[in-house]
This record gives C-alpha cells, sequence and structure tokens, in this order.
C-alpha cells in the first residue's frame, strides 16, 4: 500500500489538472520523465527457451508468468480447441490432482491460472519470495506434464458450450461473427466461435494433438517479477526446464484484413437497442508513428469521459450508456474499432454523429488544452499499468511478443508528449477513410432501416 498510495495520487493529479473543461487556459505542463525500466536480465536455454528477470518492488513475492506462442491461431479449423485444452491443464498434472495442484498453490502463497488468447496462452503463479523454488517446479509441472484427464472433458466442454449459447445470441457475439467475418476472410481469425456440434465433438485426443503440437521451450518465454535472488532463481529454472523438449518453432500466419468499405445490417426484432461496431485495418504498435495513432484515438474515443464520442453520443445526445474506440494489435496486424450499444431509435442519429466527430478530428487540430487532458490521462494509464508484478510482466510479453525495444517503454512518455495537433488531423486522415470501413449494425431492421438511409456517410453502401 505504501507504493501504490503516491502513484494513485499521482494519476489523480494528472487527471485533475486537465480536468477543468471550463477553465480559460490549462497550466504549461512540464516535460514528460521517462520511465525507468527496473534492471532485467534475460538468457535463453540451450533448448531455446527464454528467460527474464526483473526485480520489482519491496513485498517478499515473486510473479512468474510462462508465456507460450499458442491460442487460437494454431487451432487449424478447431475454434475454441485451444481454450479447452487451457482448462483442461488446470486440472491437473501427472503427479497431482486438481485438488492436490491448488493446494500447493495456495501453500506457496499464491494460485495457478492458465489463460488462452488469440496468439498466446499465459501460464502463471504467484508465491512467497522464500518459495519461488518451489513455485518454478510447481509452474513446470503443470505446463510439462499436464494429465489432460479424460473424466474432466465433458464437464469442461458442457461449461464451453453454455457459455457459446449465450455468446452467440448476444447482439455483441452477433456483431463480432459479421465483424470477423468480413474483415479476416479466411483467415482463422474470423473464426469468433465454433458450432454447438463441433465443440461437443472434441475428445481428449484432439486435446492432447493440439498440446503435443504446439508447447515446447522454442515458443516459450518465462517472465519473473518481484522479490528473488537472482543467482537462485536462475538455477530453478534450468533445472526445472533445461531438459524441455524443444519443440515446434513459432507458427507465422499475418492476417491481410479488408479495407474495402462495406455494411451489414443484422434484423433483431423488437430489439430496444442497437449494436454498432465499426472498423479498419491500421498501422501497428511496431509503426514509429503509433503514438500519433494513439493520440488521435483516445481523443476520438479511447480515454472514456474524456472522449469526444462519449461525451458527444452519451453525455450530449444521451444516446447511449457508452461509446468507444480502440486498437487491437496481433502480430503485424492491427484493426482500429468503434463499438457502441445505442437505443434503437437512435441508431441512425448516433452514426451520423459518429461519422461528424471522424470528419472533425481530421480537419480541425485539438486544442492544446484537450491535448493536455489526453496526455495526462494516457500517462496515468501507463504509471498504473507498470506499478505492479503483473503489470511489468505484462508489458514487457507485449514487447518481447511485438519485437519492440526497450525504447518502446522508457521513451513511451516522451514520444507522446511530442504528438502535435497537426499529426493528430493527419493521422486521422490517412488511417480512417470511411471508404475503407467494415460497418456492422444489429437491431431491428423495421425501425432502423429508414433511419441508416439518411445517414449521408452510408448513401454510397446502401447504394450497393
Amino acid at each position: 500500500m505504501t507504493r501504490i498510495a503516491p502513484i494513485v495520487a499521482a494519476l489523480l493529479g494528472l487527471l485533475s489538472a486537465g480536468a477543468g473543461f471550463a477553465a480559460d487556459a490549462p497550466p504549461p505542463a512540464g516535460p514528460p520523465r521517462d520511465f525507468a525500466l527496473p534492471q532485467k536480465t534475460t538468457f535463453v536455454l540451450d533448448n531455446g527457451m527464454k528467460v527474464t528477470m526483473v526485480p520489482f518492488g519491496q513485498l517478499p513475492k515473486v510473479s512468474m508468468v510462462l508465456r507460450v506462442r499458442t491460442g487460437n491461431l494454431n487451432e487449424d479449423g478447431n475454434t475454441w480447441l485451444a481454450d479447452v485444452t487451457g482448462a483442461l491443464m488446470q486440472e491437473g498434472t501427472t503427479s497431482l490432482d486438481a485438488k492436490a495442484l491448488n493446494r500447493k498453490a495456495a501453500e506457496l502463497g499464491g494460485s495457478i491460472g492458465i489463460s488462452v488468447g488469440s496468439e498466446t496462452t499465459s501460464i502463471s503463479i504467484s508465491s512467497l519470495s522464500e518459495m519461488e523454488g518451489d513455485a518454478i517446479g510447481l509452474l513446470a509441472d503443470v505446463v510439462r506434464n499436464p494429465a489432460l484427464p479424460e473424466k474432466e472433458l465433458d464437464r469442461i466442454k458442457a461449461d464451453f458450450v453454455r457459455d457459446l449459447s449465450i455468446s452467440r445470441v448476444r447482439p455483441q457475439g452477433m456483431a463480432a461473427v459479421a465483424f470477423n467475418a468480413r474483415l479476416y476472410g479466411d483467415h482463422p481469425f474470423a473464426e469468433v466461435y465454433p458450432t454447438e456440434e463441433q465443440l461437443i465433438g472434441y475428445g481428449i485426443d484432439d486435446v492432447r494433438r493440439y498440446y503435443g503440437q504446439n508447447f515446447g521451450a522454442r515458443r516459450s518465454h518465462l517472465f519473473v517479477s518481484g522479490r528473488f535472488d537472482p543467482a537462485a532463481m536462475r538455477t530453478a529454472v534450468e533445472r526445472k526446464f533445461s531438459d524441455w523438449a524443444a519443440g515446434p518453432g513459432d507458427f507465422i500466419d499475418i492476417p491481410d484484413p479488408t479495407r474495402v468499405a462495406s455494411l451489414q445490417v443484422i434484423d433483431r426484432p423488437g430489439a430496444p437497442q442497437s449494436t454498432i461496431v465499426v472498423g479498419i485495418p491500421v498501422i501497428g504498435v511496431a509503426d514509429p508513428d503509433y503514438s500519433q495513432l494513439m493520440m488521435a484515438n483516445d481523443i476520438l474515443g479511447g480515454a472514456g469521459f474524456l472522449s469526444r464520442l462519449f461525451q458527444n453520443l452519451r453525455e450530449d445526445k444521451g444516446y447511449t450508456y457508452g461509446a468507444s474506440t480502440q486498437t487491437r494489435n496481433n502480430y503485424r496486424s492491427a484493426v482500429w474499432q468503434f463499438s457502441a450499444d445505442v437505443a434503437t431509435e437512435a441508431t441512425g442519429p448516433a452514426l451520423t454523429e459518429f461519422f461528424r466527430e471522424l470528419a472533425l478530428i481530421k480537419s480541425v487540430p485539438p486544442s492544446a488544452g484537450e491535448m493536455q487532458r489526453i496526455r495526462g490521462y494516457r500517462g496515468g494509464i501507463f504509471v498504473l499499468a507498470n506499478a505492479s508484478r503483473g503489470g511489468i510482466i505484462g508489458t514487457l510479453a507485449f514487447m518481447d511478443f511485438h519485437g519492440l525495444p526497450d525504447t518502446y517503454l522508457t521513451e513511451y512518455l516522451g514520444r507522446l508528449g511530442k504528438v502535435t495537433a497537426t499529426e493528430v488531423n493527419t493521422m486521422a486522415t490517412g488511417q480512417w477513410p470511411v471508404d475503407g470501413m467494415t460497418i456492422v449494425v444489429v437491431g431491428d431492421r423495421g425501425v432502423i432501416d429508414g433511419q441508416l438511409a439518411q445517414v449521408e456517410a452510408l448513401a454510397p453502401l446502401l447504394a450497393d
């Protein structure tokens, strides 16, 4: 708590400094201070597994995350098989059943967690510093010797089937299916959900095959952060992982998302709200001008209540509880996306306001006050994101996956501070052309079709 309190105070100070919307002129901002990356040690085992260790904090705890480069991208058409495998890996090892595994993790002062993403799977554990060697051993046991018990498979699949039945009928899920299918075509990212029959059909051989084909040392990177003995930690890592089979190399399949405009309207009779999703491929985090895109995105819709779309669609018009934009980064590919759930009767007007704000950020430079508020917001988020063991690991893992240098972190705030208002306009113009956007609307067509016909920016798409 003694470390977090001043950080939170600093964040509140950053936000409050820019919160005076009615002020004639904001106080001048001082030069951003570079982030000091804690001294880290990185080495590679003979089998190809990478290890990064970062001393951090004062609490006698240590966090460890093994990031394996496999996920939904590697399913070969078997959608959610990676997720099923991850869930089954938590059901124990060849020497510990699930109950014993969780009890042992708790005795070390933490717990085991497995998270499956589109391109990576993370296996994590935290422990008291004095138990660091045992924690590494338990982590190695989970990832290297999963029992993958067949008797638990039906129960796990039943859980996923329940999730699937809910997700597929939610308007956000319906929009995601249409949006990804249009954006990604025949790439694996187009597959959002499996069919129920497909999911039920996965057998234990499918799970074990997926694990065997995708887990190994060469695809893995272990991150360690907290209070620990570096020499003892390295010895423990080498003892538990050096004889792990190298396994396959990285599987790379970079999508080529479409930049051809389209509009798809999905009927949901009687719906009280419409779900709107708009997106387009953009530059990714490895691009030298990505800070300019971040600033433009935050001004338009990425900074919550500070953003224009939130203020317009929620605070001024009352069309929605929230509207936001974000950039989703995959390896060497990125998509910018606007999302909002709006009242059915406001579907057309909400889209009109979206396109109006989009045109405005391309043509009128943001004020100095607005730029300062957004820098304060992003700076506060950055501070909080790197104020914990898990946060540091998350940032380092992100940088490693995208091949970013240490300067991405250490010069992060400085780059944001150099972005100009004119660069925001230029970036928005180049990255967000309306004639390249994929648009999906889920709602009551009996009510919204007439409204969409009145949205000037949609006219070319409706004519098609």
